[in-house]
This record gives structure tokens, C-alpha cells and sequence, in this order.
């Protein structure tokens, strides 16, 4: 299977113009979102959606997810090549270009040649970049609409975003303030009347739905921390060392699992037990939770207090 169907600028999401640095960073960025072991770490939880496409953009799970992956590839290797690339914009046709068929050709062996690998190192100095950054915002709002206000899978869809209360907050105080700025340009631009029902329920249930997120989050922490050691003793991660791109995804997953992990294990110590021992791995119960979250904003007031005198 060859895709000569496709544009290949508008499954990268770039113009016919992009440069060679422009149409690489498109390519990474698609990557991180579209990679088929993020689509399955996220299917949990997160209903499908008919009206995502699998030409390039935000794709759903499974098969559709690995050949809107393939679709990358594709269109990553004829933009990154300047003569195929000038032949394209030439002719407009993918068929004439000497590209291998996907049933025939060993894609993995090909791009790992062309693609850089990609490390813990590289991760974090892109983190460092992006969060916080104008992009980042224009990526929120942007997801924000074509996802018809569905505040919570922005944490799925953009790069480098964890929920944690501190981020959800942010992120919720950039909608409103988009919100907001919408409601003084012209009518044509305003939100959709969907986007902005989904918003207002998300707003009345906000505070149920936090609580359940990291009651979520801290459940798969308990259950994603032991990977760390396995994937620690199975690669070394210093002096940015490369790792497979599961070993990738699962060490990120149990690196975030072992700080929330550490949070609820300092609270209990400090506002429970006080021994510091070792948690169990049954499901955190609701008056457990509360507990700990009293004691978290008790802690964060008492060191406000302390900053003000």
C-alpha cells in the first residue's frame, strides 16, 4: 500500500512554502501525538470520536492510528527529500516519485536511517521550550474549538501537557481569557453554541471532575511505578543515552507515576500516619483522598501565610 493519494503538506500541516526546518518540526511534533503507542496508552478512558480523519490529522486509535503514523512517514519522506520534493511540486503526483511500496519495504530500517532518535534529553529541552510558550497557547485554543470544548482531552492531545491541578487551572484560565477576547471581535468568529455548552457543563462539574482525574492518575501511578525499575535496570538514561520508543513511552509514564506516587506518600506521612510507610496498591478511597487533598491546600495556605509576614 502507497499513499499517491495524499498531499503530503497537508498531512504534515505545513505550507507549500515550509522550510526544511518548518516542515521537520511539523513532522516531530505529529509524531509525539499521532505515535501509535501514545493512540493506545490513551484508549483507555477516552471515548472515540467519529469525526477525527486518518489523512494526517488529529486520528483515532488502532489500525486508523497506525496509518495516519504511516501517513507521517510518507509524506515525511518525500518533503524531506529536495528532490522528490521539487518533483511533487512540480507535477502534483506522488505516483512518478521512486518511493518503495509499504507492503514490500522494510519502513523501519528506512526511517531509522533518516529519523534522529530521540532521547530523554531531547524530550525535556523541548518540554522547556514549548510549555508556556505562544504556541502552546495557540495549540490549546485551537484544540480547544475542534474539539468542540472538550476541556479534558486537551491533556491527551497536546504535547508535554500532565494533569496535575496546577496545569489544569492554567490551561482553564487560558480558555477563559480566549473566551473572554472572542467576545469582543466580530459574531462570524465567534465559539460555536456546542463548543460553548460543552464548556459551561465542564464549568458546573469542574470540581467533581478534578477530584476524579487524580483519584484516575493516582491509581495507575501505583500500578505504572514498578516499570521504572525494570526499564532503569534494562537502560541506562545517563549523558542522554537513546532508548527504544517503548521503553520511551513507558519510562515518561512511570517517571509521572513515581512523583505523583511520592506526593501521596509524603502527605500521608506528614498529615496521616506519620510513619512513611510504604503504600498498598488497593484503590484510594474517597475519604482517603479528601484527606490527603485537605492536607496538600493546607500546606500550600500555611505557606502563604509564612510568605506574607
Amino acid at each position: 500500500m502507497v499513499f499517491h493519494d495524499i498531499d503530503p503538506y497537508e498531512v504534515l500541516e505545513v505550507s507549500s512554502s515550509a522550510t526544511p526546518v518548518e516542515i521537520k518540526k511539523a513532522y516531530k511534533k505529529l509524531c509525539l501525538r499521532h505515535h501509535p503507542d501514545k493512540i493506545q496508552q490513551g484508549q483507555t478512558g477516552v471515548r472515540e470520536r467519529p469525526d477525527e480523519h486518518d489523512d494526517g490529522g488529529n486520528g483515532g486509535g488502532g489500525a486508523d492510528s497506525t496509518e495516519t503514523f504511516a501517513r507521517l512517514q510518507f509524506a515525511y519522506s518525500v518533503l524531506s527529500d529536495p528532490i522528490r520534493r521539487q518533483r511533487y511540486d512540480h507535477t502534483g503526483s506522488l505516483s512518478e516519485l521512486e518511493i518503495p511500496d509499504l507492503d514490500s519495504f522494510d519502513w523501519k530500517d528506512y526511517f531509522k536511517e533518516i529519523n534522529e532518535k530521540i532521547t530523554l534529553d531531547m524530550i525535556e529541552e523541548d518540554r522547556a521550550k514549548y510549555q508556556r510558550s505562544q504556541e502552546e497557547r495557540d495549540d490549546i485554543w485551537h484544540n480547544f474549538i475542534y474539539y468542540e470544548g472538550d476541556f479534558l482531552y486537551l491533556f491527551e492531545v497536546i504535547p508535554h501537557l500532565e494533569f496535575t491541578e496546577e496545569e489544569e487551572n492554567r490551561v482553564f484560565n487560558i480558555i477563559e481569557q480566549e473566551l473572554a477576547a472572542q467576545s469582543q471581535v466580530d459574531k462570524a468568529t465567534l465559539v460555536d453554541k456546542a463548543t460553548l455548552v460543552s464548556w459551561d457543563k465542564y464549568k458546573k462539574s469542574r470540581q467533581t471532575k478534578v477530584k476524579a482525574m487524580l483519584k484516575k492518575l493516582a491509581k495507575e501511578a501505583k500500578e505504572a511505578a514498578k516499570l521504572q525499575k525494570e526499564l532503569l535496570t534494562k537502560n541506562s538514561t545517563k549523558n542522554g543515552s537513546i532508548l527504544s520508543e517503548s521503553d520511551l513511552r513507558l519510562l515518561i509514564q512511570s517517571k509521572h507515576a513515581s512523583r505523583m506516587d511520592d506526593l501521596i506518600s509524603s502527605l500521608e506521612m506528614k498529615y496521616g500516619k506519620g510513619k512513611g510507610s510504604k503504600r498498598s496498591n488497593k484503590e484510594i478511597s474517597d475519604d482517603e483522598f479528601d484527606r490527603i487533598q485537605l492536607g496538600l491546600k493546607s500546606k500550600a495556605k500555611t505557606k502563604r501565610v509564612k510568605t506574607t509576614k
